[in-house]
C-alpha cells in the first residue's frame, strides 16, 4: 500500500511533533545539548604529610594554626584506562586552625606536580571538605588545573579520597597523615 503525499506529510508532521514532546515528558529539554564533560584523565594521588605542630596533643582539641607539608606520587590513566602520566608532587598547606574533626582543611593551596617527562602542572583546589572520625578522614575536593600547566591545562578537578593519621587526642597528638585521592580531570 502506497501512502499519498498528504499522508506522508501528516506522518512527518506527527513524527516531528512527537520528537519535540518526548524530551519534555522525560524531563529533557528539546533541542538542548547537555554534553557531559570529557574525561582527560583519572589520577591516583598517594601522599604523606607531616604537621609542623602536633594536632590535639594531650587530648586538648584547640583550634590552632598549623602547616601541613605533603609529598607523594601521582599516576594517571586516560579515559580508556591506558597509563598516560605519572610523577611526584608537593603541597604546603597553611591552615588557620587544626582540630581532630578535620574541619581545618578549607585551604586553597596549590599542588605542584612534576611529571616524569620533566614538565610541570599546578593543581589548585578550590574547596576541600573533610570529615574525620577516629583518625580516618573522607575527602571531597573540587578545583582546576592552572592554564599554564604542561598537562591537563584548564581542566576541572573533582576528587574523592581518604586520609588516615593516628594520634589526635593522645599525649603526643597527631603528627602525620597519609592520603589516597582519586582525581577526575575533565574539560
Amino acid at each position: 500500500m502506497t501512502l499519498s503525499r498528504r499522508s506522508r506529510r501528516r506522518a512527518a508532521t506527527l513524527l516531528l511533533a512527537l520528537s519535540a514532546v518526548i524530551p519534555l515528558l522525560t524531563g529533557a529539554s528539546a533541542g538542548a545539548d547537555r554534553a557531559e564533560p570529557t574525561t582527560d584523565a583519572t589520577c591516583v594521588l598517594n601522599s604523606h604529610g607531616v604537621f609542623a605542630s602536633a594536632v590535639a596533643p594531650g587530648g586538648v582539641d584547640l583550634h590552632l594554626p598549623n602547616t601541613l607539608v605533603l609529598t607523594g606520587t601521582l599516576s594517571c590513566v586516560d579515559a580508556a584506562g591506558t597509563p598516560s602520566a605519572s610523577g611526584t608532587f608537593e603541597r604546603v598547606v597553611t591552615m588557620p586552625a587544626t582540630e581532630c574533626t578535620g574541619d581545618e582543611h578549607g585551604d586553597t593551596a596549590t599542588t605542584n606536580v612534576h611529571w616524569t617527562d620533566q614538565t610541570d602542572s599546578t593543581f589548585r583546589f578550590d574547596k576541600i571538605d573533610v570529615v574525620k572520625v577516629n583518625g580516618t578522614a573522607s575527602l571531597v575536593i573540587t578545583g582546576a588545573v592552572t592554564a599554564d600547566s604542561a598537562r591537563f591545562a584548564d581542566d576541572t578537578i573533582n576528587a574523592v579520597g581518604t586520609g588516615t593519621g593516628a594520634g589526635c587526642g593522645t599525649p603526643a597528638g597527631q603528627t602525620v597523615v597519609d592520603s589516597t585521592i582519586v582525581l577526575r580531570l575533565t574539560h
